[in-house]
């Protein structure tokens, strides 16, 4: 009997393109399914949440389809979850992007501006637009054939600070600014990166989280 091949949940935000983070996915012997919303949610083994844009919006369109319920609801579950960019934002306290807003509050912790820099020496742009190394901190499931300083695309102006240090897997330094770039907690992985525009490093990343399901 032929075992039915791993379904990921794609949670549509409406503000990413998930085309991207589809064709990824689909490189490894996997169902991706999309869902708009939370009557969409099929019998998912595992779920990703990629963002792009503020955090405030990718919040509201989050409520407005009540896919933070089906969010919930699937790390109550356990199942693999990886949250991108905003996506791994979303996943704390509050944010002070555009104003202060509430995230899900799944960590306690908060997302501020990344600070602008600019002396003589050096240049700190914002947003951070471009390729940078990953200082690992510790090995999590989806990370571990990933070498330290082996390098990722980024574009964001924000960055998340997690209260729990515990949960941070790497750390990148932009301009001697040090943060957080990605968590994990059980069978949460969230990345401030974006695997899908990192070629074959962010491949390893996404191989090793269907491998988690498969």
């Amino acid at each position: 009997q032929m075992k039915r091949l791993p379904r990921i949940g794609l949670v549509d935000t409406s503000t990413s393109n998930i085309k991207s983070v589809f064709y990824a996915l689909k490189e490894f012997n996997c169902d991706v399914v999309e869902i708009k919303n939370f009557k969409d949610q099929t019998n998912i083994d595992a779920m990703v949440v990629p963002g792009i844009g503020s955090f405030d919006f990718v919040m509201k369109k989050l409520k407005q389809n009540k896919l933070d319920h089906l969010i919930y609801k699937s790390i109550e579950k356990g199942i693999p979850s990886l949250f991108i960019c905003v996506g791994m934002q979303i996943l704390f306290s509050e944010s002070y992007e555009f104003g202060k807003h509430k995230g899900l509050n799944i960590f306690k912790g908060k997302v501020k501006k990344i600070k602008k820099l600019n002396n003589k020496k050096d240049t700190r742009k914002i947003p951070f637009i471009g390729w940078n190394k990953l200082i690992v901190k510790k090995k999590c499931k989806i990370l571990k054939n990933i070498k330290n300083n082996e390098f990722f695309y980024f574009t964001h102006s924000y960055y998340a600070e997690p209260k729990d240090k515990k949960i941070i897997s790497t750390k990148t330094n932009y301009h001697d600014f040090k943060y957080c770039s990605s968590v994990s907690s059980d069978n949460i992985f969230a990345t401030q990166f974006h695997p899908e525009k990192s070629g074959h490093s962010g491949l390893k990343i996404y191989k090793d989280f269907v491998n988690l399901v498969s």
